[in-house]
């Protein structure tokens, strides 16, 4: 009683107090209810029924193993789902079979695609392909995380391999893309209004009309630490184009693409930057029309000797490990290691000045 009288408001903060901790231990615990993993098979028999059947927050996990895809393909709408392989991509494939993309993330969605191949089955050639992502389409106001993964011949009008919508933006880490085609635009990825970030990818004999490897439209990407490499684009941008782009494309290796203008890179407006960069015996490096200054390139080793002794550039050979079959990791005697812009954020983890190229920088590619 001397509480009531005394220190009524005492007495209703502490009831508050233990309330607001039961609710809270109440919430925690439902949450980590919601919070499971799927197996498949063991569980579910196709990935797709058990995408179905979960929830936000929960994990999918393959068993390795061939799994055919529906020809509708896998929506992905939950907001957190994790769809992961259990041994990774190089044992686990699932294969399109039919005319959409084999992965969509619908729209607000912020799941994420961990370690597999993705394909298509070779049982019809002549199988019309998607208007937008033959691989991985993802929808407006998505941010998947796209990482791990093999994406392998696949087809489409615009993106290939992937294809990223108006105000999209995903997380492409560390996948190796490589023999996807386009009709049109971004054999192997295509950007549109979007702000994807683009690091750590290997991005391989991809082919398009324009953009072999990579087409970005009115977006605002960051491209970095990429092997973009044996790209081709029957017309410009045979490694990249950037259309009306502010992206930034930053330490990467750009070698042996081709195209008819721009086999490197092919910018048109826009002000995309672009620095640390190598290009090296692409057919026809650069190419910038009625571009800003701000397109420039800097601190790069580029063939094309246009741009030497501008903006810190340079025109030697990068002197690859071995290139013919693959390794574009650089020599201990390249000139590029440590030629990369001064300023400290571009700097090598060790501290160093920034190495140029996809093995270099802050975030080098493995």
């Amino acid at each position: 009683m001397l509480i009531d009288k005394k220190y009524p408001l005492f007495k209703r903060c502490l009831v508050m107090l233990v309330f607001s901790c039961c609710w809270f231990f109440l919430s925690c615990q439902k949450a980590l209810i919601r919070q499971r993993n799927l197996f498949v098979p063991a569980e579910f028999s196709t990935i797709e029924e058990a995408v179905k059947n979960s929830a936000a927050a929960d994990t999918i996990i393959v068993r390795a193993g061939r799994y055919r895809i529906c020809p509708a393909g896998i929506h992905i709408t939950q907001k957190n789902l994790t769809l992961r392989s259990a041994q990774g991509a190089g044992e686990t494939v699932l294969i399109g079979t039919g005319e959409a993309p084999l992965i969509s993330f619908d729209q607000g969605c912020q799941a994420t695609l961990d370690g597999f191949t993705l394909t298509v089955s070779d049982s019809d050639p002549n199988r019309a392909c998607p208007l937008q992502g033959g691989g991985i389409y993802c929808a407006p106001y998505s941010s998947p995380t796209i990482i791990n993964n093999f994406i392998v011949n696949h087809k489409a009008k615009f993106g290939g391999g992937i294809y990223c919508a108006e105000f999209s933006c995903p997380k492409i880490i560390h996948n190796t893309i490589v023999d996807n085609r386009a009709q049109v635009c971004g054999g192997g990825i295509f950007s549109f209004h979007a702000s994807a970030k683009i690091a750590k990818n290997r991005l391989l004999r991809n082919s398009a009309s324009f953009g072999g490897a990579l087409f970005c439209n009115a977006d605002r990407s960051v491209i970095k630490n990429n092997l973009i490499v044996k790209n081709t684009a029957s017309h410009a941008g045979g490694g990249c184009i950037f259309i009306d782009s502010s992206a930034s494309l930053v330490n990467n290796t750009i070698c042996g693409n081709s195209a008819l203008f721009g086999g490197g890179v092919f910018g048109l407006a826009g002000g995309f930057e672009q620095l640390n960069n190598i290009l090296w015996k692409n057919r026809d490096d650069l190419c910038l029309v009625d571009f800003a200054m701000t397109c420039r390139p800097q601190f790069s080793n580029i063939t094309d000797a246009d741009y030497l002794g501008v903006n810190g550039n340079i025109s030697q050979d990068p002197l690859f490990i071995d290139p013919n079959h693959g390794d574009y990791r650089l020599r201990p005697e390249s000139i590029c290691h440590h030629s990369g812009h001064p300023q400290k954020v571009y700097n090598n983890p060790d501290g160093s000045r920034n190495t140029l190229g996809a093995y270099g920088g802050p975030e080098p590619l493995e």
